[in-house]
This record gives structure tokens, sequence and C-alpha cells, in this order.
């Protein structure tokens, strides 16, 4: 028993004097991190030592401190949403500390930002190999704007199109909304008008960043992707307790307000919106004026970090939207309702496996009544249910450390209710399977190789593959490639439709035998960054559809759907970011988009082959008060008026001669917790009775609390 005792008290005292001596033989690296134009301290940046779980975050003045850092040559890194990512090579010592400052500089040049569109997989926006663009949380602030079609109508290649019953849409590089996935965080939406999500209905206040892949895309997302994919991607948790407000008023009877509370407490993170908006009235093609609007929006998210089981995310949301409109022959009416719901499972099983599932329940209602001017005729009365209900899984595998596995299986149920179709509801399982190879076989070359295949009820199965690569030329010029194939299955209006427009004279039924539109397209990119002062992108695309659904004549009077005609788009885009000075940044962008298809096609009248834009952005008072100068150009284009008696656009064709539209705002930071911004739309005026825009300069102030 001595013998026992006294080896213990020896063990004791040889792990005491372990520990006594890696404490004393460890380092603490301290330091602040600051602004590099202003030297105030970034609270809540992320210090870390790469290729190690030290780290920490920075205070409310920017301090940090990492302690019990074991001797050794390390890589110490700074990081900060909106910032630049900052590393430095160290060496710690024993016993011997450090201190260290990072001046961060923003990320104007969006390099280090993180996105996940193009590949489903969390990538630095300089490493994605798949051309892509971002619309940033600040970026979406400067404008203005109330809602994604105001977002979206300032970037080149991006036309905003008026539909007849109020609700605004988008073409980009050519390419109708109907062949552009919309997601909100990665998951779909329920509800389309004629094929197309109204994006005048998407509000703003809650989004992070928008990411665009033009293109095909089928291979990561199935259908409706053959043309591109946009991304929505919403704002997550803080470390702290977090609220913010704003408030705007503005012409046209526009006023609105958001409130948010985010922060993490115990493993817990919980993020609750308010969302509420009224005014801003618009006018869509030549007779219609949007009389009134109203919108409400609540949001409720929570997330958990289990030690074992990983981490785990729900939320929901509820949107409703109120909107008039009336023309010389009807008034109209729009109610919608939505309700999104998720639960998602993130679990890293091991150094190289992971697991991210997303199960997601979407409801959708709209109702939209027309009525006659004159008689208060209920002339047509639509409404229209939708519910999907659905999960996407993701795993990713990391083979070795320059080979990466990702695949996954999706699956929607999707139930469609509308007047307009047979037997009054429609219901369809969508299936997938898709799979993703990274390889980096040398440094400087990334390679991607993946495929989809989809399942979709009443349809023949399709597989859509893409092959993309990126080649680090230089340390400041990339090359960027991209191959793929695209798919959009027949919708329930394409198929089973059965319309008897009596008022009119006409009726439409669906084909249920229709085969799924398909794409192939191509785009080639060069970046060059010289000098980390210019930054400039050009890119060619070019893709090609077949087998499009078109509507014919079955016999007088009755209107249905065939596969038959074909198109391509083609052009070029070009963009180029400049830092001139730490105050002082400039963006200049063009795109020519080229449209080639036969005369039984005619989405291709009311589009600009050429855009362009310019963003001057000059700050002053370290910051405190910035400037945001931003002028869009569309060329000359071919119109037509739409005939709202007869439900169609005019025979004649006409030229709609080129147009500027200048936007600013002014920006003033009274203090960390407070801000005012004041801007105009449409500056100059300008406006065309016949062919839009029709809404001439609107002048907005907002109020915005960070606490």
């Amino acid at each position: 028993m001595k013998n026992f005792t006294a080896y213990l008290i020896l063990s004791f005292m040889i792990f005491a004097g372990g520990v006594t001596y890696s404490q004393q033989g460890s380092s603490i690296i301290e330091g602040m991190v600051v602004d590099a134009v202003t030297s105030e301290g970034l609270p809540n940046a992320n210090v870390f030592l790469e290729n190690t779980t030290r780290g920490a975050a920075a205070d409310q003045n920017g301090h940090f401190i990492i302690k019990r850092v074991p001797p050794g040559s390390y890589t110490i890194k700074a990081q900060m949403m909106g910032y630049e990512v900052i590393a430095q090579k160290i060496e710690c010592q024993p016993d011997r500390n450090l201190n260290l400052k990072f001046d961060m500089r923003e990320s104007y040049f969006q390099t280090q930002k993180i996105v996940v569109t193009a590949t489903r997989t969390k990538m630095l926006m300089e490493n994605v190999p798949v051309v892509t663009e971002l619309i940033t949380n600040n970026e979406i602030e400067e404008t203005g704007a109330e809602n994604i079609a105001q977002v979206l109508e300032d970037r080149p290649g991006i036309i905003i199109e008026e539909g007849v019953n109020g609700g605004k849409t988008l073409r980009m590089n050519g390419i109708d909304s109907k062949y552009i996935l919309i997601l909100v965080d990665g998951m779909p939406i329920a509800g389309k008008f004629n094929n197309r999500l109204e994006l005048n209905l998407l509000d703003v206040d809650d989004i992070e960043q928008i990411e665009i892949v033009k293109g095909p895309s089928s291979a990561l997302y199935g259908s409706e992707a053959m043309g591109g994919v946009i991304n929505i991607i919403t704002k997550g948790y803080s470390e702290n307790l977090t609220v913010n407000g704003n408030g705007k008023i503005g012409s046209y009877d526009l006023y609105s307000g958001n409130i948010s509370l985010k922060g993490t407490k115990n493993k817990l993170g919980y993020l609750l919106n308010a969302d509420y908006s009224r005014g801003g009235v618009d006018q869509n093609l030549a007779s219609i004026n949007v009389t009134d609007t109203e919108a409400n929006k609540l949001t409720g998210k929570f997330r958990y970090a289990f030690e074992k089981l990983g981490e785990i995310e729900t939320g929901t949301t509820f949107n409703q939207n109120f909107q008039d409109s009336e023309d010389p022959i009807f008034f109209n009416r729009t109610n919608v309702k939505r309700y999104d719901n998720f639960v998602k499972w993130d679990k890293t099983i091991s150094d190289r496996f992971s697991v991210n599932t997303k199960t997601f329940f979407n409801f959708y209602r709209r109702v939209y009544d027309v009525t006659v001017r004159n008689s208060g005729y209920l002339s047509k009365s639509d409404s229209t249910r939708e519910n999907i209900i659905g999960v996407k899984t993701d795993f990713t595998c990391l083979l070795s450390h320059n080979y990466h596995l990702d695949f996954g299986v999706d699956f929607n149920f999707d139930r469609f209710e509308s007047d307009r179709v047979l037997n009054d509801k429609v219901t369809r399982n969508q299936g997938g399977m898709f799979v993703q190879f990274e390889a980096n076989p040398v440094k400087k070359l990334t390679l991607i190789l993946g495929g989809r295949y989809d399942k979709i009820s009443d349809i023949d199965p399709y597989f859509s593959p893409r092959l993309s690569g990126m080649v680090n030329i230089t340390n400041t010029l990339k090359f960027r490639g991209s191959y793929g194939g695209g798919f959009r299955a027949p919708s329930y209006s394409d198929m089973y439709i059965d319309f008897d427009h009596a008022a009119i004279g006409y009726k439409v039924i669906g084909n249920p035998d229709l085969k799924p539109e398909r794409s192939t397209g191509a785009t080639l990119g060069l970046e060059y960054f010289w000098n980390y002062m210019v930054l400039v992108n050009v890119n060619l695309f070019h893709n090609r559809f077949k087998d499009l659904i078109l509507d014919y004549t079955v016999k007088p009077a009755v209107l249905s759907y065939r596969n038959i005609d074909l198109a391509s788009f083609r052009g070029v885009e070009w963009q180029c970011r400049i830092y001139w000075l730490n105050n002082f940044t400039t963006t200049l962008a063009y795109n020519y988009t080229d449209v080639s298809q036969s005369e039984m096609i005619e989405d291709s009248f009311n589009l600009s082959p050429h855009t362009a834009s310019l963003n001057l952005n000059y700050s002053i008072l370290k910051k405190r008060v910035r400037f945001s100068l931003r002028d869009q150009f569309f060329s000359e284009r071919k119109v037509r008026e739409f005939d709202r008696r007869t439900g169609e656009f005019s025979t004649r064709i006409k030229p709609k001669a080129a147009y500027h539209l200048l936007d600013g705002t002014v920006t003033i930071v009274l203090n960390k917790m407070l801000s005012v911004r004041a801007g105009a739309t449409n500056i100059t005026d300008y406006t065309d009775v016949l062919y839009g825009p029709w809404i001439g300069r609107r002048l907005f102030t907002s109020l915005n609390i960070n606490y």
C-alpha cells in the first residue's frame, strides 16, 4: 500500500511538472484587428491558427487573445464578413508572447467571399472554376431596393420584364426566367404565375448575398436550371446579441420597416425577423397601373450545435403580399400567401467525410381576380395552390488532399391545384441523383467533372453532364471554362391545362406527351488582377436550346403545345473593378447578347442587345459619409404594344431608342449604432409612355439602427 501511495504521488508530481512545463513553454498571441482605412477596431473578427483548432474572436474593441500556443511555426489568419482575409507567418518560441496587428481592407474585389451555388459546396470565390457573379449585402443596401426585381435590374445582361398581371420577371442573357432556377438558401420556391416566379414578391431586408451562375446547371440542380441559377442567401447568426432596425419612406407613398434580432448563446443560435412595406406603386406595360401594394413577412430560425450529433437548424417564414392594379378595362387584385419551412442537419463525421441534409415544406396560395371596371362584373378569378415537400442531401468525401468527391440525392413531392388544370389538381414526384468529382492534379489546375440523373413523373428520365476547369496561368491571371447540359420538365400548365376563355372565344388544352426542353451551353472566362488595384473579368457564353415548347392551333379556336423549335443565345460580358484610392472605387460592366431563333419564337422582342453600367463610390470623413452613383445603359431594341382587349401583342414592330437610368445615394454613419441614407432612382426623370420606363424619379430616405 505504501508503495502504491508513493507511486501515485510520484505520478502526480511528474504530471504536474509536465503541465507546468507545457504552460511555461507555451506562448500567448494577442493583438488588434482594425479597419485599414479608419483604424477602428473590428468586433467579432475571427483570428485563428491555420490547420489547428486554436483561435479567438475579437471583442467589441477589436482586441483578441489566443492562449497556450505550443512552440512552432504557424500561419495565423484574420477574417470577417465583408473584408479580405489577412494572413501572417509567425514563429512561436517557448515563453515568448507575440503582439500582432491586422489591418483589414474591405472585400471590394469579392475574391475572398465564400460562395456555394456553383458547386453546391463552400468555396472561396477565387477558387471556383465556374463563372459566378456575386451581389453583396452592401450593394443591395446602396440601391435602396425593396424587392429582388429592383436589385437585379442593375445588373448588365439582366432585363426585368413586366407582366400583364402586375408581376415582374426577368430575362438573363436573353433567356426567359422560366428557364432560370431561383432558390432561397439552396431550396426551391413554391408558386409561379404563367411558369415564372414574380420577383417583386421577394423581399430583400434579410438577404446576405445573391449568387448568380449563368449557363446550364442541371448537373447539380435538375429541372429549370437549363439557363442558369440565382441563389438568394439569407442572413445568418451573430456571435453576440444583435438588434437591427430600419425604416424607409419615399415617393408614391412608400413606407416600410424591418426589425431583426439574432445572436448565439450556449451553442444555440437564434434569428427573428419582421418586415412590413406598403406603397411605392409602379406601372407595368403601357396601360397597367399598380395602384397599391402591401407586404408582410415574419421569419424565425434556430440552430443548435450538438457535441456528437452535429448541427441542427430549423426555421419558418411567412409571406403575404397584396397588389392592386388597373387599366382602362379591368381592376386586378392579387393576394399571395407563402409558408416556407425547413429542417437542416450538418454533420462532420470525420476529417474526410461530412453530410448535409435539408428537408423543406413549402406552401403557396394565390388568388388573382379581374373585375370589369364599368359593370363590376368578376371577369376572371384564378385560384392556385402549390405544396412542395422535399429533401436535399449532400455528401462530401475528401479522398486525398487534392481530390474531392461530392454526391447527393434530391427528392420533391409537388401538389399543384388550379382552376385551369385538368381535374383541378396535379401531383408530381421529382427525384435526382448527382455526383461531382473535383481534382487538383497540379498546383495551378482545378477540374470538376459531374453529372445528374433525374426522373420526374410522366416524363422520360434525363441525364445532365458538366465539365468545368480553372487554370492559374500566373499569380494574377486565371482562365475558367465550363460545358454542361440542362433541361426543363414541361410544367403543369403545358401538360394538363384545360382552360376555356369563352369571353374571347378560344380554348387551351395541355399535351401530356411533351418532352423536356433541353439545352447545352459553354462559358469561357479570363480574370486578371493587377497590383491589388484592378480586377478585370471577361466571359464568353453560348447556350443552345432544343425542343422548345410552343403553342399551336389544333383546330379553329383550340390551342395546345408541342416541342417544335430551337434557339441560341450567345454573347460576352465584361466587368472591371478599380480601387483608385482607399475612398474611391469604380465598377464598369458591359453585356452583349445575340439571340438566333425561329420566327415562331417571339420572346426576343423588348431585349436590348447591349447593356452596360457604371458605379462610382466615394467616401469622406473616414468613410462616415459615402456617395454612390450608378448609371445603367440600354441600347436600342425592338418593341411591340400589348393589347389588353385581345390578350395579345401587336404584330407591328417598332424601334425604341437607347437610354440611360441614373441612380444615387448618400449614406451618413452617425456612430456605431446609427446611420442615415437618402437616395433617388431615375434621377433624370426619364419616362416613355408607350414602352417604359413608365415611372420617373423616385426619392427615399431610410434610417438604420444597430445595437
